[in-house]
């Protein structure tokens, strides 16, 4: 039993409560209230806030550059402006004349090109003639040597000069003996042209090469033509050992085309050269050893 002394206790679903329902309600409504007076507050300065930042003045401009002096120590303005007008006169002066050089180096550079390239269409077209000219017969032997020697630097390269004299005269029936390295023939102009030259001996070989490349690699009889014609270049002394090493050697681009075939087809060539540099150097032993 509930003792009526008892103030503020009442019965909430069966069970007590140490607070009435008009107590929590009351309770609750004053929380709601406060909260509610936080927002509005929030919400005026915001607004506050907003107003200032409203209201904010921009910043004044920077001020204008400060002009240096017309004038220097001891000159008047009249002075002065003559002083200012002759020197931009003299930078445009620079300038024109600046830009006129380098017109000139540009045309001077553009006729240069120019001439270069007839003179290259003219040594082309002289080339062929001279190469017509050097495998056509009409001069042999020290007449043909002569000749070449009056071209100076219009000649060919012997590379292009053996290659030419080839495709003229041995495409049909090349020989491995190679009649054409005869002094008597063409032996003595080129041995003219490459006589302590190892790099001119290479390009002998290397003209044969690209002869040989161009009709197949043939083989006449029990040997390849170009192992032959490479032992004749040895016996014409037109190529020495060193020449033929350096065109074995040689990896350049300009000289791929068919050096792999040629290469298996002068082993036997090769191992010859270097048994008898092998034999060369035992005598050259023997020699020194009975000297003592």
């Amino acid at each position: 039993m509930v003792d009526s002394d008892e103030i503020g206790t009442t019965v909430v679903d069966g069970g007590d409560s140490r607070f009435g329902r008009e107590d929590y309600g009351s309770d609750r409504r004053g929380r709601d209230d406060n909260r509610f007076e936080d927002d509005r507050r929030k919400e005026e300065n915001g607004s506050e806030m907003s107003s200032l930042l409203a209201k904010k003045e921009p910043l004044p401009p920077p001020p204008p550059p400060v002009a240096p002096p017309l004038t220097l120590p001891g000159e008047d303005e009249e002075a002065a402006k003559a002083r200012i007008e002759k020197k931009k006169r003299e930078a445009q002066e620079k300038a024109e004349a600046e830009q006129k050089a380098a017109e000139e180096a540009a045309a001077a550079a553009a006729e240069a090109a120019k001439r270069a390239a007839e003179e290259a269409a003219l040594a082309a077209e002289k080339a062929v003639d001279l190469l017509n000219e050097f495998a056509c017969g009409n001069k042999l032997g020290g007449d043909l040597a002569q000749w070449c020697k009056d071209q100076g630097t219009l000649l060919p390269s012997v590379e292009d000069l053996v290659y030419h004299l080839l495709t003229e005269t041995e495409k049909k029936n090349p020989s491995t003996d190679c009649e054409w390295g005869e002094k008597s023939k063409y032996g003595t102009a080129l041995l003219s042209l490459v006589e302590d030259n190892l790099d001119a001996q290479a390009q002998v070989l290397f003209g044969i090469q690209k002869f040989c490349n161009s009709i197949g690699f043939p083989k006449l009889g029990n040997e390849y033509v170009i192992q032959g014609m490479f032992r004749s270049m040895y016996k014409h002394d037109l190529a020495l050992d060193d020449a033929f090493e350096a065109w074995k050697e040689d990896e350049s681009e300009a000289h791929e085309e068919g050096k792999g075939k040629a290469i298996i087809q002068t082993m036997d060539w090769f191992n010859w050269l270097e048994e008898d540099e092998d034999e060369d150097d035992e005598e050259d032993y023997e020699e020194e050893y009975e000297e003592y």
